[in-house]
């Protein structure tokens, strides 16, 4: 498994959750949303790859505030 995409050994086919193990892996509830998000991540490359991808946090992205009708970034 490679846990830095989740992608299996199978080109374009991604696993998270309970379907996968790895050395490590924590309850699947709690690294599930980590693995997907890793997993969304790592497929845009095949889904889309003109299109290149940028990470914001909902906590610190004044675009991601706005859009979401909160205050000021990091309040």
């Amino acid at each position: 498994m490679d846990t830095e995409k989740f992608q299996t050994s199978v080109p374009g086919i991604f696993a998270v959750g309970d379907i996968n193990t790895y050395p490590g892996k924590k309850k699947p509830i709690l690294s599930s949303f980590h693995e997907a998000a890793l997993a969304a991540f790592g497929s845009m490359p095949i889904i889309n790859p003109e299109k290149w991808v940028h990470l914001q946090y909902t906590t610190t992205s004044p675009k991601l505030h706005k859009v979401l009708g909160g205050g000021d970034a990091g309040v």
